[in-house]
């Protein structure tokens, strides 16, 4: 990395870990540009307050170019990043992972049946985010077949494992943290230190929850389903809470240094 140039990072995530709360959270303090999803299938996500150039057609045609033209629209930022979700775009994934100059974040989330059931909601609401104030949706009921939790859980624990072979095997340094510890002080702290970033004061949280807070509530076959699971240590995820909503993080000054 040439001196004088931003840090070049990007999370990546599989589908319902918390990756828009992290990029909100990110793209909150003044010294850093985290942009969303912008190689999600169905859109270009630039962060929030930002508009960029090229749209899906652009990006696809020549990701390579696009992904020149991302790190450049940082302007003053010390650090510019974005979140790249398992199953997109290949050629991307590929450069960014051969990059060593590029810091990469890998993001999971610890409740492996939540990730499954938020994921099938947002499918069938249509509901992928929620920004600027709590939206009400009708939540449907699910019928969760064990086998299907499970291929998804094995599903995202390959994607992961492949992205962790391919840094190891390229000597890559990664931070690694999940959904469940972004509400950690002190783990945002060390994200931004990854990144060569001082904690700021104010960190406000910008997306909100659209998953069931009660599991029990929404998947129809719940008892069923925990009978399936037994022995399995998917079991544990089908009775744990989830996360606590997060607001913001409040940075002390001895924090920030």
């Amino acid at each position: 990395m040439n001196a004088g140039q931003p840090v070049r990072f990007v999370i990546f995530a599989a589908p319902r870990t918390g990756s828009n709360l992290l990029c909100g959270l990110l793209n909150a303090h003044p010294d850093i540009l985290c942009h969303h999803g912008l190689f999600n299938p169905g859109g270009v996500h630039w962060a929030r307050d930002r508009r960029g150039s090229g749209g899906v057609a652009v990006r696809d045609s020549n990701p390579i170019a696009f992904l020149d033209s991302v790190w450049a629209s940082g302007g003053d930022a010390r650090a510019v990043g974005f979140k790249m979700n398992r199953d997109e775009n290949d050629e991307a994934a590929d450069a960014l992972l051969r990059d060593p100059d590029i810091l990469k974040i890998l993001l999971k989330r610890r409740n492996r049946v939540r990730t499954y059931v938020s994921e099938e909601v947002a499918r069938r609401t249509g509901v992928w985010e929620t920004y600027d104030e709590p939206v009400e949706t009708e939540i449907p009921a699910l019928r969760v077949e064990a086998g299907d939790l499970i291929r998804h859980s094995d599903l995202n624990a390959a994607y992961y494992a492949a992205l962790e072979s391919s840094l190891g095997a390229t000597r890559q340094d990664w931070f690694e943290t999940d959904y469940e510890a972004l509400a950690d002080r002190g783990e945002m702290t060390q994200i931004l230190a990854f990144l060569g970033i001082e904690a700021s004061s104010t960190l406000p949280a910008t997306s909100y929850k659209c998953g069931p807070a009660d599991l029990g509530a929404v998947v129809e076959n719940f008892d069923e389903l925990a009978r399936a699971l037994a022995g399995t240590a998917l079991l544990e995820d089908l009775y744990r809470s989830d996360a606590p909503e997060l607001q913001c993080h409040l940075f002390t000054p001895q924090e920030q240094h």
